[in-house]
């Protein structure tokens, strides 16, 4: 069975990064006609294989606000700076960055309040704009388990099912997807679009 896993993880790889990228390039193009300046990216980091690497690299300034730091981030250009950090209490002050980026973060931060000040403080933070990006609550296949509707699962089944996942997923974790309309309350003045083949969302505005 280890080796059916290991095999469909490493099929899923290329997917995750051209997803990953993809995203990257959405947000580039969001800024094709802004100048880029600081740029704050919450929960992230330059991703796996530096797939987000180019766009720090766009950005006079780029910091890292995380509660779990990286311990190096692959391809990290030299304008990036990473600051421990709740994503719920930012230590930044009003308007301090130009632009936020924050990639699959707000569904791991807790529960619907948390997520409410999650929000909260990226708009607040926020000086032109913002783009945030998080799994659709209604996709079939659940991204972090690789399993049908695994986030329909009652708990008391969850940890027999990552016992057969693909994904990279170990343990049972408190997850909250969300959906376009949800999506919508966090981010009032923002635009919410379904990408990947209604995979993920993406919440955009610029201000």
């Amino acid at each position: 069975m280890s080796w059916i896993k290991t095999i469909i993880r490493r099929s899923v790889q290329p997917v995750h990064h051209y997803f990953r990228s993809g995203k990257s390039e959405r947000f580039l193009g969001l800024l094709s006609t802004q100048q880029p300046g600081r740029l704050l990216d919450v929960g992230g980091g330059t991703g796996m294989n530096g797939e987000f690497a180019r766009l720090y690299q766009r950005f006079e300034s780029v910091t890292v606000a995380n509660l779990n730091p990286p311990d190096h981030c692959a391809e990290a250009p030299y304008n990036l700076r990473i600051v421990k950090a709740d994503g719920r209490f930012l230590p930044f002050a009003d308007k301090s960055f130009d632009w936020i980026f924050s990639n699959a973060v707000i569904e791991h931060v807790g529960n619907w309040e948390d997520q409410r000040q999650f929000a909260a403080e990226i708009r607040r933070v926020a000086s032109a704009g913002y783009f945030i990006t998080t799994p659709n609550l209604y996709f079939p296949i659940e991204p972090h388990a690789l399993l049908p509707l695994y986030q329909f699962y009652p708990e008391r089944l969850k940890s027999f099912a990552l016992r057969v996942s693909p994904g990279y997923m170990r343990e049972v974790e408190h997850i909250e997807l969300l959906t376009k309309r949800k999506l919508q309350v966090l981010f009032p003045e923002a635009q919410v679009l379904y990408i990947n083949f209604a995979s993920a969302l993406i919440v955009f505005h610029v201000a």
